[in-house]
């Protein structure tokens, strides 16, 4: 408690026999009192002119030691206003009204919605992320490959030929690869059995041909 609250308790309920208080006689009386190391608690508060001036923040030990001259008006109203101030440092909500903590209840579960909705959008993103590399190395290991049938150069660049067109693809990249001595290598095919490999230059060049 500050040594400007705790005054003005005092002063609000001492008896009418006896003066007020005043901050810097009270402050005297803090630094002087056997019981109370006073530098330990020093501090500073902003006057009603914007100035900083000083003060003292007591435990509530030094609280209590400070209003013992007082009566017991005194002693009780600090020492109510002690507990009050211990309840609100256990429980920063104990002191709102019920308005006030369902609000701040809401608050709290509207910036958890956020949090989680933040970490899901995060996920999400690292998702899409790993699937773009693993699109980019299922690419480039299809790149890296130079040689197709006929149906494999049709997937792989998305031409949907027909059979015919397939056929004719295949036999114009045969006639390619022979006028140019380039090896046509054969895979089996479930389908059609052993078929010819060709170097994707010839493919492209067979396809331009072909489509002439």
């Amino acid at each position: 408690m500050s040594s400007i609250e705790l005054l003005e308790l005092i002063n609000s309920v001492r008896d009418l026999d006896r003066a007020e208080l005043r901050h810097d006689n009270f402050m005297a009386k803090i630094e002087k009192h056997p019981g109370i190391d006073a530098l330990k608690f020093k501090g500073v508060y902003t006057g009603g002119n914007g100035q900083q001036r000083p003060c003292y923040y007591l435990p509530k030990r030094e609280a209590e030691l400070m209003v013992m001259s007082e009566s017991l008006e005194v002693q009780t109203k600090v020492y109510d206003r002690l507990v009050q101030l211990e309840a609100a440092v256990a429980d920063p909500m104990a002191s709102l009204s019920p308005e006030h903590r369902a609000l701040v209840a809401l608050l709290f579960e509207s910036s958890a919605i956020k949090a989680q909705q933040t970490a899901q959008a995060a996920e999400l993103a690292a998702q899409a992320e790993s699937i773009k590399r693993i699109e980019a190395n299922q690419i480039a290991a299809v790149a890296s490959v130079q040689s197709f049938t006929a149906l494999g150069y049709s997937l792989f660049r998305d031409l949907g030929l027909s059979k015919i067109e397939l056929g004719k693809l295949g036999r114009k990249a045969t006639a390619l690869s022979k006028a140019r001595g380039i090896t046509v290598d054969e895979v089996g095919d479930g389908r059609y059995g052993r078929v010819g490999s060709y170097h994707i230059s010839v493919l492209d060049d067979a396809l331009v041909a072909i489509s002439n």
